[in-house]
């Protein structure tokens, strides 16, 4: 039988400070989700959305994720590369996007009978290659991470709801359960201090939210370094 020690026991505040904070964030079109990524510590972006107009004058470090051998390189330089030691955050804009990458590719195949793909099969090949790919970046060591969501206005029992998007069923309901931190960014009317742009952290009605740190207040200020400092104090 093996020890404690043999099997990597250690302090949950050890653990938690080896893996960094794992944020997914949502908002509307033009919420400023992809300016954001100025504020993270070192950070590298795969770049799955057509414009980086908002990045325009920013010289971070960006790969372009428009098509699945591109993506799947990304992937391959996160686990295998020594460059990776010069970022402290990853970055994806947008993994709603990097979703539709992998559809489209499986859309426009054909099986081996040369018919077309099965719709349920293509959606369900790509959100198994999305979702490995989240469980790789969620399980990274001493890296932060910065997931850029489209946003959904689910149904709901009360209304609607704001919530990160994906294509198909699976990825809506498996993916916000994977994080520990998911964020709505946009301008949010704060008692005592009017409008401000800003992350909200925790769950209401209308918007999907989650703390599981404990450390954020409702209403955080929209940088990055900022926030993860936080989680991890």
């Amino acid at each position: 039988m093996k020890t404690l020690q043999q099997m990597g026991a250690a302090p949950a505040s050890s653990l938690v400070n080896q893996t960094g904070v794992k944020a997914l964030v949502h908002g509307g079109p033009g919420s400023g989700k992809t300016p954001i990524i100025r504020t993270a510590p070192r950070p590298i972006t795969l770049a799955c959305e057509p414009g980086l107009l908002t990045l325009r004058d920013w010289d971070g470090i960006v790969v372009e994720g428009k098509t699945v051998e591109q993506v799947n390189d990304f992937f391959d330089w996160l686990e295998g590369s020594a460059e990776v030691k010069n970022f402290d955050t990853v970055c994806v804009d947008s993994v709603s996007e990097m979703a539709e990458v992998y559809l489209r590719k499986e859309m426009a195949g054909t099986s081996k009978a040369g018919n077309k793909v099965n719709g349920m099969a293509a959606y369900g090949e790509m959100a198994k290659n999305t979702m490995r790919n989240l469980f790789f970046l969620n399980g990274m060591k001493e890296k932060h991470v910065y997931l850029i969501a489209k946003q959904l206005l689910s149904p709901e029992d009360e209304g609607t709801k704001k919530r990160p998007y994906f294509p198909g069923k699976q990825l809506n309901t498996e993916v916000p359960h994977l994080f520990d931190l998911i964020m709505e960014l946009g301008t949010h009317n704060i008692p005592g201090h009017g409008a401000y742009h800003c992350f909200r952290t925790r769950d209401s009605f209308s918007s999907l939210a989650r703390d599981r740190s404990g450390k954020l207040d409702e209403y955080e200020q929209a940088d990055l370094a900022h926030v993860f400092n936080k989680c991890m104090s």
